[in-house]
């Protein structure tokens, strides 16, 4: 009953934190009327009231893990015979003030050409002018249509890479996204839990994660909440100047996290072993060059400041998954599998296995490759 609301919303009007239970049973109730796609009804309103309440009181890593929770109720989850220690997902929030191409789902098959297993949460670009949805529709998988567990299983099995959309395996999710969708048509755009913790749940089992936040401000809190889903190891990265991913184009914040401890600090371009770029170097020129870019950097085409970009959040991926010792020697590694056409060959098993080699053809005539 909506009606059981009532209690947490006070609690939080009164700036009282919400248990991860609470928080868990809060967005399950709402989640599953389906007045929530209007905010301007009542139901709609208890959706509207608990997320902009809890951002602004100020949202706790246990409200957060009780989205999650509430995810992970209503979603679906693909069972894998693959050890959870060599599987991965490179993500984040979104939101960056600085448009770039599609920096992790570059990034996702030089992970993948390291041989590890890489689970790609993928959506369409609702900040930047193409999501990773985007370029893996042209690879010959749509994500949105993408919905037989059995596929995916069998594509993330065989070559080592798959994308999919977690919320098209749930009718539960499209009330929420309905929500969300409505607020900007109406005017009413904030970050909310949501927005933070979109893609941190993954029905795929996995112990490690990089996870990209568009403010500061969440770090620690989203580093927090890796650990009390178990998470060994991994780390919540912020450029400092607007992307929610490593950046070349000036420092990085970190918080990583391994074994239920945190540590905070900060890495250069320099110290990760690459030049430091300028903003208009990485920014994106629209949704088909960052297409372009795409495939200009796994085919060593791009030598510049992208193929670093990208090297460096592999880097990062890949030193979480403990195929190096450090983050610079990370960085290192993906700058190789790059060099020695490991990655760019990945793309080509993927794009086999999808039977697409023709949309291959034509995008690399494009990219001149």
């Amino acid at each position: 009953m909506l009606s059981d609301i009532t209690p947490v919303l006070r609690k939080i009007a009164y700036q009282q934190h919400l248990s991860a239970e609470e928080a868990r049973r809060a967005l399950n109730l709402i989640g599953d009327e389906d007045a929530i796609t209007d905010p301007q009804n009542s139901d709609g309103m208890y959706f509207l009231a608990l997320t902009f309440g809890i951002m602004a009181k100020g949202l706790t890593a246990d409200e957060l893990y009780g989205f999650v929770l509430s995810l992970e109720d209503k979603s679906v989850s693909f069972p894998l015979d693959i050890d959870p220690a060599n599987v991965t997902d490179i993500s984040g929030t979104g939101g960056d003030a600085i448009k770039t191409f599609n920096i992790g789902t570059t990034a996702s098959f030089v992970i993948a050409s390291a041989g590890v297993y890489m689970a790609k949460q993928a959506t369409r670009g609702y900040t930047g002018t193409s999501g990773s949805a985007d370029v893996f529709k042209e690879l010959g998988l749509d994500v949105f249509t993408y919905t037989d567990i059995n596929k995916v299983q069998e594509c993330l099995k065989e070559v080592g890479i798959v994308a999919f959309y977690t919320p098209a395996f749930s009718e539960h999710f499209k009330n929420r996204i309905s929500f969300l969708t409505k607020l900007r048509t109406i005017g009413l755009t904030y970050p909310t839990p949501w927005h933070l913790i979109s893609w941190v749940y993954s029905p795929v089992k996995m112990n490690s994660r990089v996870y990209g936040v568009f403010s500061d401000q969440y770090l620690k809190i989203l580093a927090e909440l890796f650990v009390k889903l178990s998470y060994r190891r991994g780390m919540v990265v912020h450029g400092v100047d607007g992307l929610d991913e490593v950046s070349n184009i000036g420092p990085t914040r970190v918080c990583e996290f391994e074994n239920g401890q945190i540590k905070e600090y900060v890495v250069t371009p320099e110290e990760l072993g690459v030049r430091r770029a300028k903003r208009e170097d990485i920014e994106s020129q629209g949704r088909e060059q960052n297409i372009i870019d795409f495939f200009r950097v796994l085919y060593r085409k791009e030598s510049g400041p992208k193929r670093d970009l990208v090297a460096l959040n592999a880097g990062a991926s890949l030193y979480s998954l403990g195929k190096s010792k450090t983050l610079q020697e990370g960085v290192q590694l993906a700058v190789s599998l790059i060099d020695s056409g490991a990655s760019a060959q990945k793309l080509e098993d993927f794009v086999a296995f999808q039977q697409a080699k023709e949309r291959l053809d034509e995008w690399k005539k494009k990219s001149q490759i």
